[in-house]
């Protein structure tokens, strides 16, 4: 018997229970994806999200992705965190990074990080984009540049769901998965910066799990794809949101949009130098 299957992301929104309208996934993974289930077309003018046909029969898909996600965090332990990875192995680097990033206060005292680390997708499109830390004090610590990445790359997420919101998508549930699914600062960092509970789930692994559960749908285990995440995909634990946090990152992201604004002539300029 040969089943059709799905591409990654619409495979790990099956995986993910994104089948029905109002729930909607974020995975931190080398990117950030932001995955959201739509009964009908929908399309965004401006082109800056993606929308696709979904592995679930006659319905759809919309997708923004951040070009670097949990990449930046590994980028800043391999490259800048020498001396934690040669005291310990690369898992413990990234638990003291997330103990002492959770040490510090929401906004990291005023250093922003722009995650373009690969250039950007959504909502810029721009492959010149370049990451940078703007605000960098004398009193910024490791911890602070810690938290900054995280806030950076949810900021970055928080572009993909504005736009969502924007189209009168409905976002009753959010999902978290990936990597940064595991840290449970990011997954309050999420909360907080999305204005809504950051909610985990009991399957892990994504895409395969997708595409198992696609399997069993063809293969008459289940009667649709709906029923087989209805019976097998459920919450497991909810972030809430911290009100002040929330409501410091909602003063903060219009400033954060207007860092990239200010800055992408001269990304292009910086390219051009070569």
């Amino acid at each position: 018997m040969v089943v059709g299957g799905a591409g990654d992301c619409a495979a790990n929104g099956v995986g993910t229970g994104i089948v029905k309208s109002g729930i909607l996934s974020t995975s931190i993974g080398t990117s950030g994806i932001m995955f959201v289930h739509s009964d009908a077309v929908e399309i965004d003018p401006a082109g800056r999200l993606h929308t696709f046909c979904h592995a679930v029969r006659g319905k759809w898909h919309m997708m923004g992705v951040s070009l670097t996600g949990g990449g930046a965090l590994d980028w800043f332990v391999r490259t800048l965190c020498a001396e934690i990875g040669q005291a310990k192995n690369a898992d413990d680097a990234f638990t003291v990074l997330n103990q002492e990033a959770a040490a510090i206060p929401p906004g990291a005292e005023g250093l922003f990080f722009l995650p373009y680390l690969a250039g950007e997708r959504t909502p810029h499109a721009d492959p010149h984009a370049r990451g940078c830390f703007i605000g960098l004090t004398l009193k910024h610590t490791r911890g602070h540049m810690a938290r900054a990445i995280m806030e950076g790359v949810a900021f970055a997420m928080r572009d993909s769901l504005a736009i969502i919101q924007e189209m009168g998508v409905p976002v009753r549930q959010i999902r978290v998965s990936g990597g940064g699914s595991k840290s449970p600062l990011w997954r309050q960092i999420q909360a907080d910066v999305f204005g809504q509970k950051a909610v985990t789930i009991n399957a892990e692994q994504g895409p395969a799990y997708g595409v198992a559960l696609l399997a069993a749908v063809g293969a008459g285990e289940f009667k649709n794809i709906e029923q087989a995440c209805a019976k097998t995909i459920y919450p497991v634990e909810k972030t809430s949101v911290v009100r002040s946090a929330k409501n410091y990152y909602d003063r903060a992201f219009p400033l954060y949009q207007d860092l990239y604004q200010s800055l992408k002539n001269d990304f292009v300029k910086i390219a051009e130098l070569g």
